[in-house]
């Protein structure tokens, strides 16, 4: 048998966990000024966080530009807003891998926040979380996890114990330890998460299925493929459910359950998951975006895998004929 790439299998388990880090959305200026500048950079900044949260990254990053430099000519280089920016953009960055661009940008807005809203102010912590995530995804541990470690004690000591945002930080600090093959520390994080949003937000909210996501990969590295499968059909479930079938992040659900698949050198199962995962992202994104690109990366090898293996072949024909994995696995038309 020919094994998974391990490169894959990171990719695969990095690149679909649900976003790490928040998009800010609170201007500190609630109404918006008459003045004409400020209000086109309000309605441009809401155009940019409505298609940063569908992860149209690449369609934001010129409209929050636009915004950064009409707040800072109106406002100043210290204004609250212009951290917002700052911090939104630096997302934008983080999320295509442009880390080295989003780090000053994020540590300029930590600067701007602690000034101006004070060193304990929930802000202040949703930036540290963006910083850590940068500095984590770069393996500047020891850099990342005081941060973390701070932005999860902001959100206890001003929202307590049990609240959502709480269990937002938990799963990210969890994701941390993940990332470095520190399990026993990461699961007991996601468990009290995964308890907090059930209980405050109900089970089938969408906060439960981001943690519910990060645990089944926690569950497939360890190799508990019940435990991961099972996890993973929940999310999906609650994605199908609340977003529609046809979401990315339901495409996200639907390629790590492939590529829990994959691993278990069950290439017929997996085949079906990546072709819908690939159908969903190139009507959404088109055929030319990278997280496209990835979809069919993954479904290529599946398919290679399953078809060049004639042991393969013959051991999985009674999951799905041939004739109908052929088709799935076309390309083109």
């Amino acid at each position: 048998m020919i094994p998974l790439p391990r490169v894959l299998i990171l990719a695969l388990a990095f690149c679909f966990g649900l976003p790490l880090v928040q998009i800010s959305g609170t201007l500190q200026a609630q109404v918006v000024h008459a003045d004409s500048i400020l209000a086109a950079a309000h309605r441009l900044f809401a155009e940019a966080s409505l298609l940063a949260n569908r992860g149209h990254h690449d369609e934001a990053e010129p409209k929050l530009l636009r915004v950064l430099s009409m707040r800072e000519k109106t406002l100043g280089l210290d204004h609250p807003d212009v951290a917002l920016t700052l911090h939104n953009l630096g997302f934008i960055y983080n999320a295509q891998g442009r880390y080295a661009e989003a780090e000053p940008l994020l540590q300029r807005a930590l600067i701007i926040r602690e000034t101006a809203l004070g060193p304990q102010h929930l802000e202040v912590a949703l930036t540290l979380n963006s910083l850590a995530f940068n500095y984590g995804v770069q393996s500047r541990y020891d850099e990342a996890e005081p941060l973390y470690e701070r932005a999860l004690a902001i959100r206890e000591s001003t929202l307590g114990p049990a609240h959502p945002d709480v269990a937002f930080a938990m799963n990210n600090l969890a994701f941390f330890y993940a990332m470095q093959s520190r399990y026993e520390e990461a699961e007991p994080l996601y468990e009290r998460a995964l308890a907090i949003d059930e209980i405050v937000l109900g089970p089938h909210h969408l906060e439960v299925a981001h943690v519910l996501s990060n645990l089944g990969m926690l569950y497939d590295d360890l190799g508990r493929y019940t435990e991961a499968r099972r996890v993973y059909e929940r999310v999906l479930a609650i994605r199908e459910a609340t977003l529609g079938s046809s979401h990315p992040d339901v495409a996200n659900v639907l390629i790590n359950l492939a590529s829990l698949y994959h691993h278990q050198e069950r290439y017929a199962e997996a085949i079906p998951l990546y072709r819908r995962s690939l159908d969903i992202r190139t009507a959404e994104f088109g055929p030319a975006h990278s997280d496209t690109s990835l979809a069919l990366e993954n479904l290529t090898l599946a398919c290679e895998l399953l078809f060049v293996l004639p042991d393969l072949t013959e051991e999985q024909q009674s999951i799905t004929a041939p004739e109908s994995m052929a088709m799935l696995c076309r390309l083109s038309p």
